[in-house]
């Protein structure tokens, strides 16, 4: 049987459409990782949900995430690595990081910050707002 590469050339410039596309949640805590990846269900893309970056660097780059929303809470370190990561793989997703990072996370390792542990509205809202940013510039390729 023939594999088939999504990443062949029946794709467009080898991007895959945003609709087609994946929001990847990394939480360490297995209960706000499930209701946030229910939270996040909300915005009708498929929601991938890992606990930390062991399970980051087992995913393949043809995971074709548009945002990475990263739990910062547990270790800003950890969650500084995963940004990292994230951005070296999948380049053009968005990534929101869940807490407010200190002044020693690096800016270009995220495109925004919100308080989600008081605030489940403005978790779904920031992400909602990264991804029409993603879909926008999309367009324009």
């Amino acid at each position: 049987m023939l594999k088939q590469n999504p990443s062949q050339s029946a794709i467009p410039n080898g991007k895959l459409p945003l609709n087609l596309s994946s929001i990847l949640l990394v939480e360490i805590d297995r209960k706000l990782r499930d209701s946030r990846r229910l939270l996040l269900g909300t915005l009708e893309y498929p929601v991938l949900a890992i606990g930390g970056y062991t399970d980051l660097c087992r995913l393949s780059a043809e995971s074709n995430c548009c945002l990475v929303a990263i739990d910062i809470s547990h270790s800003e370190q950890e969650a500084v690595r995963i940004a990292a990561h994230a951005r070296r793989t999948w380049p053009n997703a968005k990534i929101l990081l869940l807490g407010r990072p200190s002044e020693e996370f690096d800016d270009p390792l995220y495109d925004d910050a919100v308080d989600a542990h008081y605030n489940p509205s403005g978790l779904v809202d920031a992400a909602y707002r990264l991804l029409e940013k993603g879909s926008a510039g999309n367009s324009s390729d």
